[in-house]
């Protein structure tokens, strides 16, 4: 009897627990398509509000941690030069690296070797050389400092860099013309600015190598996560100031406050999260008013993991740094003295994040377990899993035709599909895997190494 009760209750739990999944869904998508049609609207308005005359007296420095780069870190530079944005400092910090990306930039570029800088406000690993070049609105400097890591290069970063403004971008990561204004613009609409995040996206898939299908199948699926991410999740917690993850692919930062708060923390591998929770944090204990926004309509490109060993690796390694900001920051969660980002994100992120695994699986075995007992009718359970099926791939549909119609990213009708089956192929086999993945992660964060992890990247440069 005492069984049967709780097997009941359990269900009942599980119940409440996947309709607020699929209510908060909903809401994010609503507020995403509100969105996406208000940025419709005033796609030309950062353009005017912003003129180049402006830009130039308001310097931004993009700082790249990069390590055994070699293969797209060209490319990324070259980008950024094409960026229409005239004031640009480019700081490549070469986190001593093995392979030969610091001779190859040095090459390319025509970069002159120039005196190292040994006093710093931020702690880092020395500097071993540095290299300088400007072109006419750029600049471009190159840094190779002994091995501490992705924190430990990016307040390397941060030392060098003296303007107002810094980005910071991933080393594979191609910045679309136009986003470093639209992140600038974010902070002089809104004096309260203190982060922008811009979204990220996938490389074209014809720049991928030829892949077999199921390869090619993690590929798309990431797709589909990305925008679920970044066109439905973050847009909803922007609206009420509640991202605690900004990603450190692309975000804008206010130089002079990260480096009050101290930087990077070198004993972290999620060291974005960490320094997003710690600026909310930090904010809310000065009494400041503060924003940390997002702006979808600032894109970059970056590689996909396209092998499921690398997949692996990366999704380990992102849920053991969720786990430790969270360790970190544990204070915020669920407190009302940190707005909203403490309340919803952080309730969010403990429940459908890191206890996700372990509820899905006390929940499924609790169906079988009804099943079996009687407690619960085998087509009723078939039917609600179906429901649940079908609604989920229908907000999924509903966002990727969204996207396609604002042009965020622009997707044709073969594409559609493809997303469409990988939405199904996602609950039976990629959801699943990031349960298991999900798992070891919790298991190893103990003993996991801080340190860079390489991931098989495509050659873009020749």
């Amino acid at each position: 009897m005492m069984l049967i009760y709780m097997i009941r209750v359990l269900f009942v739990l599980f119940f409440v627990y996947t309709v607020i999944y699929l209510f908060q869904m909903g809401i994010s998508l609503c507020i995403s398509i509100y969105r996406l049609e208000k940025y419709k609207k005033n796609k030309t308005l950062n353009r005017e509000l912003f003129p180049t005359a402006f830009a130039k007296r308001i310097p931004v420095s993009v700082i790249i941690p990069a390590y055994n780069e070699a293969a797209c870190i060209t490319e990324t530079i070259e980008a950024l030069f094409e960026e229409d944005y005239p004031n640009l400092e480019i700081i490549v910090v070469d986190d001593g690296s093995n392979d030969n990306m610091e001779s190859l930039v040095v090459k390319r570029f025509g970069l002159i070797k120039e005196p190292v800088l040994s006093e710093f406000e931020l702690k880092a690993k020395p500097i071993l050389r540095q290299y300088r070049k400007v072109f006419d609105e750029k600049t471009l400097i190159f840094i190779h400092k002994e091995n501490g890591g992705k924190s430990d290069a990016l307040n390397c970063g941060l030392n060098i860099c003296h303007s107002p403004y810094c980005v910071m971008l991933d080393a594979d990561t191609k910045v679309q013309r136009g986003s470093i204004r639209i992140m600038m613009s974010c902070f002089l609409m809104n004096p309260k600015t203190i982060v922008c995040a811009g979204a990220v996206g996938s490389e074209n898939l014809k720049n991928y190598p030829k892949l077999t299908f199921l390869k090619k199948a993690l590929v798309v699926f990431q797709i589909l996560e990305y925008y679920r991410t970044f066109y439905m999740q973050r847009i909803m917690f922007d609206h009420i100031n509640a991202n605690i993850i900004v990603s450190g692919a692309f975000a804008m930062f206010d130089t002079d406050l990260v480096k009050r708060v101290g930087g990077y923390q070198v004993n972290t591998i999620g060291e974005d999260m960490e320094l997003t929770m710690r600026l909310h944090a930090f904010c809310a204990s000065q009494g400041k008013e503060y924003h940390i926004a997002y702006a979808p309509e600032a894109k970059c490109m970056t590689q996909l993991p396209f092998t499921y060993k690398d997949y692996y690796h990366q999704r380990r390694r992102w849920h053991i740094g969720l786990l430790q900001s969270m360790k970190f920051h544990k204070y915020m969660l669920g407190n009302k003295n940190y707005g909203w980002a403490g309340i919803t994100s952080g309730t969010f992120f403990i429940l459908y994040e890191l206890l996700a695994p372990f509820l899905e699986i006390i929940g499924v075995a609790t169906l079988i377990a009804a099943n079996l007992l009687d407690i619960l009718n085998l087509q009723f359970t078939i039917q609600a899993t179906i429901l649940y099926t079908l609604i989920v791939i229908w907000i999924q549909a509903i966002l990727v035709s969204a996207v396609n119609w604002y042009k965020v990213e622009p997707i044709n009708s073969k594409q559609r599909w493809i997303l469409f089956l990988i939405s199904i192929f996602e609950i039976v086999f990629f959801h699943p895997l990031n349960i298991v993945i999900k798992i070891i992660a919790t298991a190893m964060n103990y003993w996991h190494r801080k340190s860079w992890e390489h991931i098989q990247r495509i050659e873009t440069n020749r």
